[in-house]
């Protein structure tokens, strides 16, 4: 059943299912909690919509025979031509909020010059300052706080201020210290290479916040680098590594005897519109010699863009075998081949992550708190001396995921009428 409506002079023959479907009137959606009142499925295949007349130009008035059950024949939708129109085609989607801005592929440098510190108390009392700050968390994946409340709480109401704690097996925050029989690295006073955080984990989490409660007189110094930045060099300088980076994936675990967590990832991910099979296309374009220059570079820009996250921690690799580390069946033959290039791509891939002017250092002092991305933002620490206890060098940390932050971000953007993501980046 199709319903014949014209809109700028063209005629547009929109289903009865879809109009109905679209209709979100007060008895269809619940005026307090926005959810929908009635099932798609529920709608009648001989559901028909005739006009009711309207005096207003810009809207369309339906009434339905054969509505969804419970629904008598006063029913009545509502539709604006704007809306119809973008719903067919005819008029280009205004999204609900503003495009992010582009990421910023960072040195050392620039991130130093581009992204001043932020008060605690602006962050947590001040809508404008939050939002700037989750936007900078975007573009360039890192910020400091500062004058942060020397106390064990503090990080909790930091990552409060944007949504609920991620809750792991190490808690809803935790310490990082030097202790005995460490289970993770970070617990010890030894040089802690770069890395991400929980990628054994099939959603890892976005951001990581991580408070100095206590410094260490000697060494401890944070080191912070961008990935993406890296990835970028790297397309640039051997297309082919970056692309088998994108596409084999690699085993990360965490094995203790009350913990055994798995999963595989693509060193590098992207998220191209179109999904898998654009992707695919993609990686196979840059692993040929078809291209032009022009082309190739086209190509490269394209990937660069739809960087989604990055997955980096050597400590946390699992051993090599076919279906963890490279979504096949153990086959030794293809194993030897695909370890080879992926180690290949991945040497290249580290030194530029070790580049000396992409790495940012700071010695972080008591009352200041980081916060990065935890899919982008790749940290170290250098090796500290172990003081006595009560005396450690002391950080506090906690994690949350990404759903809550770009919800945070749709949600000031919304009341700043400012740049938010349609969709997560």
């Amino acid at each position: 059943m199709y319903v014949e409506i014209e809109l700028a002079g063209t005629k547009h023959w929109f289903s009865s299912l879809l109009l109905r479907d679209m209709c979100d009137c007060s008895r269809c959606v619940d005026s307090s909690s926005k959810q929908k009142l009635f099932s798609t499925v529920d709608i009648p295949h001989n559901i028909q919509a005739s006009r009711n007349p309207t005096t207003e130009q810009e809207e369309i008035r339906l009434q339905w025979t054969n509505d969804v059950a419970g629904y008598d024949g006063e029913h009545e939708s509502t539709f604006g031509a704007d809306l119809l129109r973008r719903t067919a085609g005819t008029l280009d989607s205004v999204p609900a909020v503003a495009p992010l801005p582009k990421r910023v592929h960072w040195s050392a440098a620039q991130q130093a010059a581009d992204v001043p510190d932020v008060a605690y108390e602006a962050y947590m009392s001040d809508d404008s300052t939050l939002h700037q700050a989750l936007l900078t968390l975007h573009t360039h994946g890192l910020l400091f706080l500062t004058s942060v409340p020397e106390n064990e709480a503090s990080v909790s109401s930091i990552v409060e201020r944007i949504g609920p704690l991620k809750n792991t097996f190490y808690g809803s925050t935790w310490d990082v210290r030097s202790v005995p029989n460490a289970k993770n690295v970070a617990y010890t006073a030894q040089d802690l290479g770069f890395h991400m955080d929980l990628l054994y984990m099939q959603q890892p989490p976005r951001l990581q916040f991580l408070h100095c409660i206590r410094s260490s007189p000697e060494g401890g110094a944070s080191l912070f680098t961008d990935s993406m930045r890296a990835a970028k060099d790297l397309i640039h300088q051997d297309h082919k590594a970056f692309g088998r980076l994108a596409f084999l994936r690699m085993g990360f675990h965490y094995n203790h005897p009350e913990e055994y967590y798995h999963y595989a990832h693509p060193t590098i991910s992207l998220q191209l519109p179109g999904g898998f099979k654009t992707t695919a296309a993609a990686l196979e374009q840059l692993e040929g010699d078809n291209l032009s220059p022009g082309s190739l570079l086209d190509v490269k820009q394209e990937l660069i863009d739809s960087v989604r996250s990055v997955a980096w921690a050597p400590p946390f690799q699992s051993p090599f075998h076919g279906t963890a580390a490279f979504g096949f069946k153990p086959d030794l033959r293809r194993l030897n081949q695909n370890l080879q290039r992926w180690r290949w791509a991945a040497q290249k891939f580290s030194a530029h992550i070790h580049k000396p002017d992409g790495i940012l250092e700071r010695m972080m002092k008591p009352g200041e708190c980081v916060i990065f991305d935890n899919q982008r933002i790749l940290h170290a620490r250098r090796a500290f001396e172990v003081q006595d206890a009560g005396k450690e060098r002391w950080l506090r940390g906690a994690y949350l995921d990404s759903d809550p932050y770009h919800s945070k971000l749709r949600v000031l953007g919304r009341k700043l009428r400012s740049s938010l993501p349609v969709s997560p980046p």
